[in-house]
């Protein structure tokens, strides 16, 4: 890097991926935004804008349901990948949403985070599942399987998450990611101010196919699946920002109360606008193997 500016994104000149500049370390800005969230945020989801949410995303899904197909036989592999392997494990299962979905298909599933809100809240909601999760960085036993999902990018030192996977994973086990993968050929950093992914200081690196295939590949994972899907939601929240509504760069839902969007016809209207705009990142599921 040449010259990186602490604060902002510096735009890889090799592969196009976006690393964030910090003066402090991922664990501390993520642990710090995750526990405030769970402890603190008191916002409802607001029912009729749900609603009206809802309806506008059918519509979205018809006009890409190219892409919305072939996405949802990529989730449908890695859904069977992890309830018929021995033994997986979640990293970082955050609200647990995904984690009680593949325990209450019968998979043998553990699941793991930094967050002692996220792990007591699990316990707290599913007792039956308390022994299932832990809140540790490590494992100390090998497993089948490893998935995360919106962990990868919040990473400073993916390449020590790498190698400690490849470590634990038996022989040929699979490593499942998903994450906001970079899409578009080319954006500036004008651009990146006004996509929700790009968002300080949680997301530290978002990469392209390119620069995520060479990481991966350096480490002894090939790729055997992925499909990429621009989610609707993502196409809200963006246009959330460039209509000046900051606040839900920490809020991060597009149905629950924003500062200062007051107005049922406004959110609509970011709505409406939200079918046609497209946004730097998709959402990017993605099935690797151990091959060496």
């Amino acid at each position: 890097m040449t010259n990186p500016e602490i604060g902002n994104y510096y735009i890889c000149a090799s592969c196009n991926s976006a690393n964030y500049i910090s003066h402090g370390s991922a664990e501390i800005d993520n642990t710090t935004y995750y526990n405030s969230i769970y402890s603190h945020c008191t916002r409802q989801t607001i029912e009729r804008r749900r609603k009206a949410f809802v309806r506008f995303e059918r519509v979205y899904l018809r006009l890409h349901r190219k892409q919305v197909h072939r996405f949802q036989l990529t989730l449908d592999r890695i859904c069977k990948t992890i309830c018929t392997a021995a033994t997986s494990v979640e990293i970082g299962f955050g609200y647990g949403h995904e984690l009680i979905h593949f325990l209450n298909k019968g998979a043998n599933i553990y699941g793991i985070d930094l967050s002692t809100e996220a792990v007591s809240t699990f316990k707290e909601q599913h007792p039956e599942f308390s022994k299932k999760v832990y809140c540790t960085a490590s494992l100390d036993f090998q497993v089948d399987a490893l998935y995360s999902n919106a962990l990868f990018e919040h990473l400073d030192h993916p390449n020590t998450f790498l190698r400690r996977a490849f470590a634990k994973l038996t022989p040929g086990g699979t490593l499942i990611m998903r994450l906001p993968l970079i899409t578009v050929g080319h954006y500036t950093h004008h651009d990146i101010s006004f996509d929700i992914n790009f968002w300080k200081p949680c997301h530290r690196v978002l990469y392209t196919l390119k620069g995520l295939k060479m990481l991966l590949e350096s480490h002894g994972f090939t790729i055997v699946e992925s499909a990429a899907y621009a989610y609707y939601g993502y196409n809200v929240m963006s246009s959330m920002l460039k209509h000046g509504y900051r606040d839900v760069t920490h809020i991060r839902d597009p149905c629950l109360p924003i500062l200062r969007l007051d107005s049922e016809w406004t959110y609509k209207t970011i709505l409406l606008q939200s079918l046609l705009t497209r946004t730097i990142c998709s959402d990017f599921a993605l099935i690797a193997n151990k091959t060496r």
